[in-house]
């Protein structure tokens, strides 16, 4: 397929590959230079192994679900400025989640939730009452309070 635009062609991915139950990441964006073109490439998010910290840490008994997944993407800009995917790795090594709650992939705000939260933090409402009023009125949009400090963070910038 052919998208106009980076944002565009990023966000049909990770739609369809959250209809069909995994995560996708950005493993190297590269905006180009005068002797290549602009690409990204994408990958599963269980993709690659988990590496341990050197210091012993409270929780030893905590797993990763990196599973060092082979799924990968590339998406090129053309001479004609239009982005373009290529499968590198078509097939996951890992059963396919049905259910994305509370998945780092899954986590991404709508325009309208966005809206609130940059309205509410106008207003200098508590990020922690933000998300009370978001849970109350949208339960299935946002899940997390992080998600409300790193939109009140965004917006800042």
């Amino acid at each position: 397929m052919i998208f106009v635009c980076r944002e565009h062609v990023l966000d049909w991915i990770r739609n369809e590959a959250s209809k069909l139950g995994f995560g996708i990441v950005i493993l190297r964006p590269d905006n180009g230079s005068s002797r290549r073109k602009a690409f990204v490439l994408l990958n599963c998010e269980r993709g690659g192994k988990y590496v341990g910290r050197n210091r012993v840490l409270k929780h030893d008994d905590t797993g990763s679900r990196k599973c060092a997944c082979l799924f990968k993407l590339r998406v090129t800009c053309r001479i004609d400025g239009l982005w373009r995917i290529s499968v590198i790795c078509g097939i996951p090594n890992h059963a396919l989640e049905t259910n994305l709650h509370g998945k780092p992939s899954a986590c991404r705000l709508s325009r309208e939730v966005k809206d609130v939260i940059s309205e509410l933090s106008t207003i200098k409402v508590a990020p922690r009452n933000i998300l009370v009023d978001l849970k109350r009125k949208k339960s299935d949009r946002i899940s997390n309070i992080k998600q409300v400090y790193n939109e009140q963070y965004n917006l800042t910038i």
